[in-house]
């Protein structure tokens, strides 16, 4: 889900990212209590505003109405917004572009960074980010310099805080262009474009197939998910659902699906499955996993098998463990050691009785 401009500095203002004074008025009769010169942002889903006159700069109160009317009435690619932003208009020393994104590439989220604002990705150096040490100072100064950009500490923690969003809202893009430097050494965001992964957003849009057998299935990983599947079925299985939770959702998201999953009668096992991730924390999703457990009307003997790999696995199989001590689910746990095909043997055996 992509958001609008209002919505992502929103979030940035959350993660401590400055942006500019501003007010949203959701009509052309509203008032505001700005300084002039101001600048209108028609808030529309579409890139390339300025070009597409939905940006216009007003230098003097006498000309606010006229332009804010003009703004909506202004129908960009098909659309008129709801609502005109109203910001001040930046004295700024420069202009940078800096996003962060995942990118299937490199397998990775990567931080995107540009002397020159208005560049976007392609014009940027791009440096991986090992989702395991995250993005602290050094590395961020690091980036920088790659980037030929002189480092600062304003700048640092402005990039820090932007990675701390991009985790904490799985998001897939957050990007600032421009990023304002200020005669003052500081930085603001002079555009938010924030796109978040809408099955976090609306669990709803996860796809559940309903396919009648007897292991229920909690996989991740899109198209290899539909190839464990396959591999199930191979080995003798017979698959209850289809469902994946790809992504990095949060614990609520894994729960919720847990609980639909699983509270379909007459299972004989359960299987979760997915191959090395990485950026998806394996202790958040396995902590939502026990919960839905606990949420069902009555505890699962079936056997559970547990095949998964990625950022926090240990600390996942560690209260994966200590929920089969303590509250006696029958846990079977594998990592990276165990292939997913074998993880299928095994779920097959375990559910069916079959000593081989």
């Amino acid at each position: 889900m992509k958001l609008l401009e209002h919505q992502g500095k929103a979030l940035f203002q959350k993660y401590g990212i400055k942006i500019p004074n501003g007010e949203l008025l959701k009509n052309a009769q509203a008032e505001m209590s700005l300084d002039f010169p101001v600048v209108l942002k028609s808030q529309v889903l579409s890139g390339e505003r300025k070009k597409k006159k939905g940006i216009i700069i007003v230098e003097k109160h006498e000309d606010f109405r006229q332009n804010l009317e003009k703004l909506f009435l202004q129908e960009i690619d098909g659309s008129l917004p709801e609502s005109i932003l109203v910001e001040e208009r930046i004295d700024f020393e420069k202009e940078l572009y800096v996003s962060l994104s995942y990118d299937t590439d490199y397998r990775k989220p990567v931080l995107a960074l540009s002397l020159v604002g208005g560049t976007g990705i392609e014009g940027a150096t791009l440096v991986p980010i090992d989702v395991m040490k995250g993005l602290p100072d050094d590395m961020a100064q690091e980036s920088l310099s790659k980037a030929h950009i002189p480092s600062t500490f304003q700048l640092s923690e402005t990039i820090q805080n932007l990675w701390k969003m991009f985790q904490a809202e799985q998001a897939l893009l957050v990007e600032i262009n421009p990023l304002f430097e200020l005669k003052d050494g500081t930085f603001v965001a002079g555009d938010a474009k924030v796109v978040l992964d809408d099955n976090v957003v609306d669990p709803q849009l996860r796809p559940f197939i309903d396919l009648g057998g007897d292991i229920a299935i909690l996989a991740s990983g899109g198209g290899a998910s539909m190839l464990n599947l396959d591999i199930l079925m191979r080995e003798g299985g017979r698959p209850a659902n289809y469902v994946e939770y790809s992504g990095n959702p949060p614990a609520s998201v894994v729960e919720e699906l847990t609980l639909k999953v699983l509270s379909r009668p007459n299972l004989k096992g359960c299987w979760v499955i997915g191959g090395t991730a990485n950026f998806t924390d394996v202790a958040e999703t396995m902590l939502g996993f026990v919960q839905g457990l606990r949420k069902l009307q009555s505890k699962p003997a079936y056997p559970i098998v547990i095949r998964r790999d990625g950022p926090k696995r240990k600390e996942g199989f560690e209260m994966l463990e200590k929920a089969k001590q303590e509250e006696g689910y029958d846990f079977h746990l594998y990592g990276p050691e165990t292939s997913m095909a074998e993880s299928a043997k095994i779920i097959v055996r375990l559910a069916y009785g079959n000593p081989h």
